[in-house]
């Protein structure tokens, strides 16, 4: 399956128990081997197909990305992403928020993956923290990960908590001053998402 190119539309998909959970339209960035890109352009919506385990975005009424968007960073492999977030009206930069989550997996029309609840924040001056540890252990409770899976995001964590310990953060702080083309559209769900299969 090859790249995408830069302003392309495309799908950030989160199954779960092998069902789609939630879909959200992205916009490229930059696609290769080596690091995946998307932004989530304010006021994209956002699509909940019926499941079995409710979102909870869904039961908040979140029907749309709001405030400044945010850019979203993967690399092969890794079970989480790096989220940068901006505030305010001249728009200053937040932070980088890692989402613990499934690898990405590629699709003909974007990525698949679950949000794993536990995440970390890494503020703008270098102190960080770790955030819905309560929520986590909530959905293991509830069954949304099995033993096997909930260990594996523990673990995942830990190598978080060391690396920001350490200082060793491996993505560009460039990507801080990003700014999205103005000429983008708000990206819209395409016909028939619901009905997309799995790969």
């Amino acid at each position: 399956m090859g790249f995408f190119a830069p302003g392309d539309t495309v799908l950030r998909r989160e199954v779960l128990h092998g069902k789609p959970w939630s879909v959200m339209p992205t916009r490229v960035v930059e696609d290769g081997p080596e690091l995946l890109v998307v932004f989530v352009v304010p006021g994209t919506v956002l699509g909940y197909p019926d499941h079995h385990y409710g979102h909870p975005w869904r039961a908040k009424g979140n029907t749309h990305w709001r405030g400044h968007g945010k850019l979203q960073l993967h690399r092969p492999g890794d079970a989480y992403s790096v989220e940068l977030f901006w505030s305010g009206e001249d728009r200053r930069f937040q932070g980088w928020y890692l989402n613990l989550q499934d690898p990405f997996r590629r699709t003909p029309h974007g990525f698949d993956t679950l949000d794993h609840a536990l995440d970390y924040w890494l503020d703008a001056e270098g102190r960080w923290e770790e955030r819905d540890r309560d929520e986590f252990d909530e959905q293991v409770a509830e069954g949304k990960y099995d033993a096997a899976q909930a260990d594996a995001i523990r673990r995942t964590g830990k190598e978080i908590a060391a690396m920001l310990d350490a200082g060793t953060t491996w993505w560009d702080p460039a990507w801080a001053a990003f700014t999205p083309d103005p000429d983008w559209p708000v990206p819209v769900l395409p016909e028939g998402w619901e009905d997309y299969p799995l790969p």
